[in-house]
Order: C-alpha cells, then sequence, then structure tokens
C-alpha cells in the first residue's frame, strides 16, 4: 500500500511526535538527548526551518516546526534517520528505533502557536517527571525565558510577539499563560483529522490539497471537503438568481434553466 501523502505548502506549521518503536525508549542517557539537539540545530541550518518549540520525553519527542520552504518530510526523514544511526552505533543495536512514521498536525499559527507551546512545555510536569516546566532541561521552555540571552536553538520571537512587543513583558505574560495551563486540555483534540485550525484555514489546506494529482490519498480529504446536501444547492441556487425555493422546486417554465442548473449542480 502507498503511503499517505504528507500536507505540505511554503509557510506550514506543524505540531510533530515521534515515539519510540513499541513505546520503547529513544533516550538513555543526557548525551543522546544533546544528541538529538544537535541534530535539530544542523538541520535547521541545512533545512532553513523554524524551530518554536521542543521537548525530549523518554520515549517520544514533540516538535513545533515551521517550514517556509515546504518541505516537512525532508526535515523529518534527516533528523530522525541521523538519530537512528547514532543510537544504533552507540548502544550496538539494529533495527527500527521509532514506532512507524513520525505523526504531524497541519496547525494555524495564528490560532494554536501559543496554546502548542504551552502544551509542549507542559509535558514533563503532567508525566510527573517535574515539578514546573524550568525544572526540566530538555525542552525549550528556558530559551523563552532567557531568550534575550540568544540561548538555545528555539525560535521565540514571534510567540513572544503575539504577548507583548517588550520583552520582559512578554516573557513575564508568556510564564503567567504556561502556568495557567496545566488543567487545560490538549488543542489537538480540536483537530480535524490531522489539521488543527477554523474554518478559514481549513479552507486553505483544501484549497492546497485540490492542487495535489494524488489528493485521495490525503486522508483528511473527506473530512475537511464540505459535502452539501440537495436542499443546499437548491438554496445556493436560489439565491443566486434571486428566487425562492419554490421556484426550484416545481416545474415551471419560466425558471426551467435555473432548474437545470440546480438539478445538474445535485
Amino acid at each position: 500500500m502507498a503511503r499517505q501523502l504528507r500536507i505540505e505548502f511554503e509557510g506550514a506549521v506543524y505540531h510533530v511526535t515521534s515515539r519510540g518503536n513499541q513505546r520503547g525508549k529513544i533516550f538513555w542517557d543526557n548525551q543522546d538527548r544533546e544528541r538529538l539537539r544537535t541534530i535539530l540545530e544542523r538541520t535547521k541550518e541545512r533545512y532553513s526551518y523554524l524551530l518554536h518549540a521542543y521537548v525530549f520525553m523518554d520515549n517520544h519527542y514533540h516538535l513545533l516546526v515551521e517550514t517556509p520552504r515546504a518541505n516537512i518530510k525532508q526535515i523529518m526523514q534527516n533528523i530522525n534517520t541521523s538519530y537512528t544511526v547514532f543510537v544504533n552505533r552507540k548502544y550496538n543495536r539494529s533495527g527500527h528505533l521509532f514506532q512507524g512514521r513520525y505523526k504531524a498536525f497541519i496547525v494555524d499559527k495564528d490560532g494554536y502557536l501559543l496554546e502548542l507551546g504551552r502544551y509542549i512545555h507542559l509535558n514533563p510536569v503532567r508525566a510527573g517527571v517535574a515539578k514546573s516546566p524550568e525544572d526540566f532541561r530538555w525542552s525549550s521552555y528556558r530559551d523563552y525565558l532567557y531568550a534575550h540571552e540568544g540561548r538555545g536553538i528555539t525560535d521565540t520571537n514571534e510567540t513572544l510577539g503575539f504577548l507583548s512587543k517588550r520583552w520582559r513583558i512578554a516573557v513575564k505574560k508568556y510564564k503567567e499563560f504556561v502556568d495557567a495551563g496545566m488543567g487545560a486540555k490538549s488543542p489537538l483534540e480540536n483537530a480535524v483529522g490531522s489539521i488543527l485550525g477554523d474554518e478559514t484555514f481549513m479552507e486553505r489546506v483544501v484549497k492546497y490539497i485540490r492542487g495535489v494529482p494524488d489528493r485521495r490519498e490525503v486522508p483528511e480529504i473527506r473530512k475537511i471537503e464540505k459535502k452539501y446536501e440537495i436542499k443546499d444547492v437548491v438554496r445556493g441556487v436560489a439565491g443566486y438568481f434571486g428566487l425562492a425555493k419554490e421556484d426550484l422546486l416545481t416545474r415551471r417554465k419560466r425558471t426551467e434553466a435555473e432548474r437545470k442548473i440546480a438539478v445538474y449542480l445535485s
């Protein structure tokens, strides 16, 4: 069976998760996590993507990635292949490290950049491995707290810019926003398939998919394309021509042409 197509376009933002094979570990010590962080730094330079947030848990990781060049497949293949080679060599192992392909939600940046960053940074707290997100070394949260020092590999400006143009105020508000999010549901629960955004964003994604030759291999197409019932078609045609619905539902010579249009569309 052919692999399902990934949705890619310039400027797309993704929440990406890769999990260990059979829920197994992907990190055994801090050197492993440091190597993945180095790989992210290298691939950022090579593929020119933005990294808005990340966290490295024991058996999975999360990334919030923006792709100006529409190249998420290349990015993720390089990251996971490079890290798997490192682990297999270090631990004298072979075979798959990750559980199948990475999972990627394509997201509306304006609507969900802040929420997804918070969700990622609170992962260690929800998992019980840290009392606060600042206590966990292997996430991008500290990059946000000390962004003015140029620390880390995270692109923090846009997220903080949503909160204030003044750095200190933005950081304070972001910290308050994250602290207030412990009881919040995952924003990914609002996704349709693997697409997270409002109706306008959905329409943008549909417009892109319609230009893909093998678009039916994109599983979300059936979920996000609008479905119209006959009553919707009748209402639309009647409104377009300034008629009443009854004019189309009964055989009348003066509206025969309009009725044929409604039948064709139906």
